[in-house]
């Protein structure tokens, strides 16, 4: 991903299994795309960072699920040796307005960037606000009996057999390719 994109509402996330929370994220950022006559743009990387076990989705599912849950475009970013040592501000500069041309950014109220994950939601607020661009923080999704939805809770419940509970967290049924890469 090296060329300038258009201007564009970002979503900001690795999106790994596109589940509830993911959903959320994308339905505010086509809110503030469509009062502002932008396309939403959600951003992912190739290779999802620290990762322990499978991802949730492979990259091309990642994308299919984004576009169907109304991103008009998907950005994907290698992560590569120099993106992973690449601290926050340069991230912010290089990728999110230089690359994605962002005019507003989305994330949810856990997001983290740059090297070692070491910057999060205040600094982006702080970068967004120099660059005078607009930021809206999605609340974490939870479930009626409070559980935080993440790709992470979904990947304990699939590794613990629990596919009710993954379902609930992912908003549609675990696909027979995810429960098996679980149970092996």
């Amino acid at each position: 991903m090296n060329d300038r994109q258009a201007p564009s509402v970002v979503c900001l996330g690795f999106f790994d299994g596109v589940h509830r929370g993911h959903l959320a994220l994308i339905r505010a950022g086509k809110e503030i795309a469509a009062a502002n006559g932008l396309p939403l743009r959600a951003h992912t990387f190739d290779a999802m960072p620290g990762l322990k076990g499978p991802p949730l989705t492979d990259l091309a599912e990642r994308k299919a699920l984004l576009l169907a849950a109304g991103a008009d475009e998907v950005a994907v970013s290698p992560f590569d040796e120099r993106m992973r040592r690449m601290p926050g501000d340069e991230f912010f500069r290089r990728v999110v307005l230089s690359q994605l041309n962002a005019r507003y950014v989305v994330c949810g109220d856990d997001h983290r960037f740059g090297y070692k994950g070491a910057w999060g939601v205040k600094d982006l607020e702080a970068l967004c606000r120099g660059a005078g661009i607009g930021l809206t923080v999605v609340p974490q999704v939870t479930l009626e009996n409070g559980l935080r939805i993440s790709s992470s809770a979904i990947r304990a419940a699939l590794q613990a057999g629990d596919f009710s509970l993954a379902e609930a967290m992912l908003g549609r049924p675990v696909p027979p390719e995810m429960k098996k890469s679980f149970l092996l």
